[in-house]
């Protein structure tokens, strides 16, 4: 199965839709956006959480300030980069970059999208067999889905590899 059903057709629009109007006008039109509106989803025959090693992946831009630079949040065409978390690290420590929601709530209580410690209690109650020591962040806002699919999710599939993940939450901002 593929990830994006008819790929070169969303291309097409792309580069000479929304990607040509920018070029033009220096403005994103999203009425001539196209949206991927795949025909079929994946499917298969699920896992038990209590039997998974879940790799935590939010799209809510947190990064870490003492090592990580910031996402590109103003950058009209998107940020494709992920960042590491370390599922131990102080919320204090962790900061967020993103202008296509309102951080207010995220920096006030990072449990709102991060919500490590909730997941730690999944696991001390068994109901998650264990979570990978990084989590994996990034910025939401990723219109150029080629991008996606050669920059973000091989980062991330790659990750998850290295730390022999055999679930995956996504949390989405």
């Amino acid at each position: 199965m593929k990830i994006v059903e008819r790929l070169d057709k969303w291309n097409d629009n792309y580069q000479n839709g929304c990607l040509k109007d920018f070029e033009t006008t220096g403005k994103v039109n999203w009425k001539s956006y196209s949206y991927i509106k795949n025909s079929s989803s994946p499917a298969s025959n699920g896992i038990d959480p209590a039997d998974s090693k879940l790799l935590f992946i939010s799209s809510a831009g947190g990064y870490l300030p003492a090592n990580d630079k910031p996402f590109d949040a103003c950058n009209i065409l998107g940020d494709y980069s992920i960042r590491e978390i370390p599922i131990q690290t102080d919320f204090s420590k962790i900061d967020f970059a993103h202008e296509h929601y309102d951080t207010a709530a995220v920096k006030q209580d990072a449990q709102v999208l991060l919500p490590f410690k909730h997941l730690q209690k999944f696991v001390d109650e068994s109901k998650i067999g264990e979570l990978c020591e990084t989590a994996i962040s990034f910025m939401g806002y990723q219109p150029d889905v080629n991008r996606i699919l050669i920059e973000t999710i091989p980062a991330i599939l790659e990750i998850a590899k290295v730390n022999k993940a055999t679930a995956a939450l996504l949390v989405p901002s």
